[in-house]
């Protein structure tokens, strides 16, 4: 096996598939032409691309506006609520002032993870959460991923009702 060395050319095949495409080979076919590669030195540089100029297209739209949010608070649930599981999925609710522009998106927070890319609203449900003690937050992001502005954290207490219960009562037994 050889393999080229920096500064020289090396010898490529080009020739047409079976399907149309073009296909590259080291090693010569019959319907194949020769075409040589310069292989940079090591010490070159790579050469790099040069950016396309931007597409001139018309007035800005409302995502590509800057928002500047000047109110972001989770209203709901309450900071240091209880939040028990039979009540169903954790209701979250976020006042944001100025509303939420066209393409920005709210993304929930918890310990400080991101829950998926965001919702285009200033509600959402937060489901299939473990018992436990969590802090939230919140963050508008724009289209690009950017955050623009993060709430202030709230915690809240997610909890199961136990079987186990000292004052339940197990069911009575049938035949007694």
């Amino acid at each position: 096996m050889t393999l080229p060395l920096p500064g020289l050319a090396t010898r490529v095949y080009q020739s047409k598939g079976p399907d149309g495409s073009t296909v590259f080979s080291d090693q010569p076919s019959p319907a194949a032409r020769e075409i040589d590669i310069d292989v940079p030195a090591a010490d070159e540089p790579p050469a790099t691309a040069v950016p396309k100029p931007a597409a001139v297209t018309g007035p800005p739209t409302e995502a590509d506006k800057t928002v500047a949010y000047t109110t972001l608070l989770i209203t709901e649930p309450a900071n240091d609520a209880v939040h028990w599981f039979a009540q169903g999925p954790v209701k979250v609710q976020a006042q944001i002032v100025p509303p939420l522009a066209e393409g920005h998106v709210l993304v929930p927070l918890l310990d400080g993870v991101a829950q998926g890319a965001g919702v285009p609203s200033s509600g959402f449900a937060l489901t299939d959460l473990d018992p436990g003690t969590y802090q939230l937050s919140v963050v508008i992001r724009d289209a690009q991923g950017k955050n623009l502005k993060q709430s202030p954290a709230i915690r809240f207490h997610f909890k199961r009702q136990s079987l186990n219960l000292p004052a339940r009562k197990p069911p009575p037994r049938s035949g007694s």
